[in-house]
């Protein structure tokens, strides 16, 4: 990841969930079992809304905090990337679960660090209200992942 504002940050996790939520729907096939399409289905649909509400946060977030340029380089191993390839095929609900998992945990370490280094106090807060949906959304995630398993 080559970042360059706390807008580019932003972008970039939109299209992190995009992503996500594209190689869910590509991965369902008619040999798919019910339960794991109840997952990827209700994965796809919570990394869409994801995405949704970071272009909210972009087009509200003020310009000082938005223009900001990083001061920390953000690993090339954090996706998406240009070598980085994701796909849940033939992943069962476990699978599939467990690697979301590390992709939210992953954006919770980003927005971790960058809420620590924001040079000014408006990119902190943008970063706080990111890391706080991250934090947010994941729980829920694992909420609703958990009640599918008890079915």
């Amino acid at each position: 990841m080559q970042t360059e504002t706390y807008d580019y940050l932003l972008q970039w996790t939109g299209d992190l969930h995009s992503i996500i939520a594209d190689r869910l729907e590509e991965a369902m096939t008619p040999e798919t079992d019910q339960r794991t399409r109840w997952l990827m289905e209700y994965i796809a649909g919570h990394e869409r809304e994801l995405a949704a509400t970071v272009r909210r946060y972009r087009e509200q977030a003020a310009e000082a905090a938005s223009r900001t340029w990083l001061y920390e380089h953000i690993g090339e191993d954090v996706p998406p990337n240009s070598r980085w390839v994701l796909h849940f095929d033939g992943m069962d609900a476990e699978q599939i679960s467990a690697r979301v998992f590390e992709l939210h945990g992953q954006l919770i370490e980003v927005y971790t660090s960058m809420k620590g280094r924001a040079p000014i106090p408006a990119a902190e807060e943008l970063m706080d209200n990111m890391l706080t949906l991250e934090e947010g959304a994941t729980r829920r995630l694992a909420e609703q992942a958990g009640r599918l398993n008890e079915l």
